[in-house]
């Protein structure tokens, strides 16, 4: 491997100013602001229905019911990378357009959605056999119609996140995932088993299309060009190839573990792993998906875009850090008091996978610098890179069963990041110690809660678990605002800020 070129020398960044003053202009960061807002607005209500809805489901269904579920969502998940081919990102990116362009989007999506549905009803027999669940087939079958539903609304989606509408988008993700919640637990209950989960994938899907459609006011001409798509090519193309070797990352451990463990550890396994990515998609996901069309506006001024990033890194850790640092030392009152017993095997890979959910959440940011710098082909360098390293350590971990999966894609994962966050923060000539700078506080209040908490739970014997778990979260919440007030006061007040300015 050749060694990384030094840097030329740069000079540090101004202090920063707050998020909401960060973009090249006062409309800008009024809608940024709304933005981040009404995303987490959206993903906050989306995250506890889900929480609530898996908890009342995990109640009803067996874990081999979300393991076959889980099964079936690797192939789903491939499936869904080639949804639109990495148009959505660069419609968002674009600075103009072609007037062919976005009709010559739309009808690419929807022939694309339409391929992955046949795809999977044909495919689905043999991916049945391969996990020797011939339960498999049918349900494969019936979740593949959510690609040529979705295909309808993949382009509305992107034109309302280029706008920064926001507020409009947090209204149909509600209401979409609501919808499937209700659905999914009215048909467990009525005792159909796995296709209570299908259900709840279809309601919402089908939801979300028609809201979509309804709020977003481009209407497709029957218009195609191959010379619009083909200014997207390069862009997307290096895109899609990053996301499909990332995708190996992120399901390679449920393939192995699904098809030589079976179907009740590959439940206990992906209900670990959910709870790791809650702080990826309940924050980090919500604030990058409102800062990369920010950050387009701002791809041609580094030092704005420097600032811009680690304010929006510190602000993610401010949350992400307390949250899985908490989950960690509070696993076993946590599992056993929201999900049963019966899942108690989530425990130790809870403590393995929770401080990988907290590095992750701040280096997957670094992915909307390499889009937004148009480099999508060092992401699929990357990409392929990380993809053969994480598959190696799943094969390799799988001789030590569930706990020797978790374990080597932990260490994968801390191998992988640093070289990662140099490759992206090179792009923008920025150094580490920028990036690691508004980090030091969330991880400094995380550890000091984090060792108070353990140190009570060792030392209090109250009679309900459940009580116990109240009053341990509680004191690690008025812990950490605390610790943050006296030593990392700006950023505490730079997230209330953005928390209470008018959207």
């Amino acid at each position: 491997m050749t060694s990384r070129p030094n840097l030329p020398e740069i000079p540090m960044s101004p202090p920063a100013p707050p998020l909401s003053e960060i973009p090249v202009s006062s409309n800008l960061g009024i809608s940024a602001s709304s933005g981040i807002k009404w995303n987490f607005v959206s993903q906050g209500g989306q995250q506890v229905a889900q929480l609530l809805t898996m908890v009342v489901l995990a109640r009803l269904l067996p874990p081999s019911d979300f393991g076959l579920l889980g099964m079936a969502a690797v192939i789903l998940g491939f499936i869904t990378i080639f949804k639109d081919l990495g148009t959505a990102a660069a419609v968002i990116r674009s600075r103009a357009f072609d007037p062919e362009l976005l009709p010559t989007v739309f009808w690419a999506n929807v022939a694309m959605g339409m391929l992955g549905t046949l795809l999977l009803v044909f495919t689905a027999p043999a991916v049945a056999a391969f996990y020797r669940e011939p339960t498999l087939t049918g349900i494969m079958r019936a979740l593949a119609l959510g690609f040529f539903i979705s295909g309808l609304s993949n382009l509305h989606k992107a034109l309302l996140e280029r706008k920064l509408a926001f507020r409009i988008l947090a209204g149909v993700e509600l209401t979409s995932v609501l919808a499937g919640a209700v659905a999914g637990i009215s048909t467990a209950k009525s005792g159909f088993g796995v296709w209570a989960l299908v259900a709840q994938l279809l309601t919402s899907t089908t939801f979300m299309t028609v809201l979509l459609w309804i709020f977003e006011e481009f209407k497709p001409s029957m218009t195609f060009s191959w010379r619009a798509l083909s200014g997207l090519t390069s862009f997307s193309l290096n895109l899609t190839g990053f996301n499909v070797f990332n995708y190996v990352i992120r399901n390679a451990d449920n393939l192995l573990i699904g098809r030589f463990l079976g179907p009740f550890p590959l439940g206990i396994y992906a209900l670990a792993y959910r709870i790791m990515l809650y702080p990826l998609q309940s924050v980090t996901t919500v604030i990058s998906r409102v800062m990369y069309p920010v950050y387009s506006c701002m791809q041609d001024d580094d030092a704005r875009f420097r600032a811009a990033f680690a304010r929006t890194g510190g602000l993610i850790a401010l949350v992400t850090f307390p949250l899985m640092t908490g989950v960690c030392v509070l696993a076993e009152p946590f599992i056993l008091v929201v999900f049963g017993p019966h899942w108690a095997g989530v425990i130790p890979l809870i403590r393995i996978l929770a401080p990988i959910g907290m590095v992750e959440s701040v280096a997957a940011t670094c992915g909307a610098i390499l889009q937004t710098k148009g480099r999508t082909d060092v992401m699929f360098k990357w990409g392929v890179f990380s993809g053969v390293i994480v598959l190696f350590a799943f094969v390799v971990g799988l001789r030590w069963g569930l706990l020797g999966v978790t374990t080597a894609y932990a260490i994968a994962s801390i191998l992988l990041t640093l070289p990662f966050l140099l490759i992206s923060l090179r792009l923008l000539k920025m150094r580490l110690r920028e990036l690691f700078r508004p980090l030091a506080g969330p991880l400094f209040a995380s550890l000091v809660m984090a060792a108070v908490v353990l140190l009570l739970d060792k030392v209090l014997h109250l009679n309900s678990r459940a009580l116990l778990l109240g009053f341990l979260v509680l004191t690690g919440v008025l812990l950490y605002t605390a610790v943050s007030w006296l030593f990392n006061r700006r950023q505490l007040l730079d997230a209330l800020h953005l928390a209470m300015r008018k959207a």
